[in-house]
């Protein structure tokens, strides 16, 4: 073969093809497969094509296109990450004043949200409680567990009306109760 055709070949394999060190990737990695291939190419096109290429790299894996892209975001992302830390900056890292100064819509008083938020969820928990038992559960498996009413009833072998039905008739207690 000549120089240009090996030369063409390395640049083509290049454009499709992704090789990564999985235990330079992965530290601790000991599995069989030494090297990872990510491409949108199936095996057998791969060894069609670049059957001299890859036989450097047996045994390895094929990867997904989908694959490399989640890859380099997450590389993006911590390469980001690093260069803040390089640069001392902190994350999320808020001036009070100057929050205060342009945005005190965002100042809170935490001691208050908690507070707020406590009474308020004891308020529901005594109106949860004056329901009954089914009509309870329903409720929390339908709106804290976020399953739908045909998968309660699923659950429970009845018919997703008759959950359906329970769950309006409890919201209307809680309502009256939460008044």
């Amino acid at each position: 073969m000549n120089k240009y055709y090996i030369s063409a070949l390395d640049e083509q394999f290049k454009f499709e093809c992704k090789v990564i060190n999985l235990s330079y990737e992965y530290p601790g990695y000991i599995g069989e497969e030494k090297w990872a291939i990510i491409t949108g190419l199936t095996e057998e096109e791969l060894n069609e094509r670049y059957a001299e290429k890859i036989a450097s790299f047996r045994p390895f894996i094929i990867l997904d296109l989908a694959f490399g892209k989640a890859r380099k975001k997450f590389i993006n992302n911590e390469n980001k990450h690093y260069m803040r830390a390089v640069r001392g900056i902190e994350p999320f890292d808020y001036d009070d004043e100057l929050l205060t100064t342009y945005h005190p819509e965002l100042v809170v008083d935490i001691f208050e949200e908690i507070f707020l938020c406590n009474e308020t969820c004891q308020k529901v928990r005594s109106a949860l409680a004056t329901l009954q038992d089914v009509q309870k559960e329903r409720v929390i498996k339908y709106f804290f567990d976020d399953k739908s009413t045909h998968e309660i009833a699923q659950e429970e072998g009845v018919s997703h009306q008759a959950v359906s039905q329970s769950i309006s008739v409890a919201l209307k207690k809680l309502k009256n109760i939460l008044k």
